[in-house]
């Protein structure tokens, strides 16, 4: 009887010992269930430059950790999708390529962006004030106008010196392009684009009727008129607020 513990023992023992076997096992063959992105090689690839077959490689990854990387990143697979694209920035050796460096600079035609009810209208920027390189088509932004109200009197220290008027903001706006650009900067560089006249917005507007806006623009278009068609501040929204559409 003596032997029979013993023996219960190691059976238990050998079990135990399988099933650790087994998991490790299971956990290096997914391991090594590897599935393959886009990378770049060692030559790098410099902005402007068009992408080559050879420019890419493979990169292995394992499947268990690559779930939420094919919603960014296309698979080496689809490396069609990647040759013949411009390069809008400069990639390092080894980097993936993400699905958000496939996009091109979009369309210039207007009129695809606009709906039924929708026209562009052209509202000059205070260049002064602006840095339209941090600014692309799909932004949202308001514009800073004078209020209005009975003009401020001179302060008793400084006669004849009119205190400054006091500002408020119209919007938000969609912006369809900067001068002739729609997308950003750096890719309509790499596209070779002439840029020009970026302080000049083409913002979406809506219409209630075939003679009239919505009151945000009829309000913007009432301002501009009051101030002589002057050039107005600008403000960006956050990316967080939803997109007027």
């Amino acid at each position: 009887m003596k032997g029979v513990p013993g023996l219960l023992i190691a059976v238990a023992l050998a079990i135990a010992g399988g099933l650790c076997n087994w998991f490790y096992m299971a956990q290096k063959s997914r391991e090594h269930n590897l599935i393959q992105f886009v990378g770049v090689a060692e030559s790098g690839i410099k902005q402007g430059e068009i992408i080559q077959h050879g420019n890419l490689m493979p990169v292995d990854i394992p499947l268990r950790y690559a779930g939420r990387l094919k919603e960014v990143a296309p698979t080496y697979g689809d490396i069609s999708a990647v040759v013949g694209m411009t390069a809008y920035r400069d990639f390092q050796a080894g980097e993936l390529v993400l699905t958000q460096d496939l996009k091109t600079p979009p369309n210039n035609d207007l009129k695809r962006d606009l709906g039924t009810d929708e026209v562009a209208i052209w509202v000059s920027v205070n260049s002064s004030g602006f840095m339209p390189q941090f600014f692309s088509g799909g932004d949202e932004v308001s514009f800073i106008v004078p209020a209005i109200g009975p003009k401020q009197p001179s302060s008793v220290s400084n006669p004849g010196q009119p205190i400054d008027q006091p500002t408020e903001f119209i919007g938000p706006f969609y912006i369809l392009a900067l001068g002739n650009r729609r997308g950003t900067a750096d890719r309509a560089r790499a596209s070779g684009m002439s840029m020009g006249a970026e302080n000049v917005l083409a913002i979406r507007a809506k219409k209630v009727s075939d003679t009239q806006f919505d009151e945000k623009t009829q309000l913007l278009l009432s301002r501009l008129r009051l101030s002589g068609n002057q050039a107005l501040g600008l403000v960006m929204h956050s990316e967080r607020k939803g997109k007027e559409k």
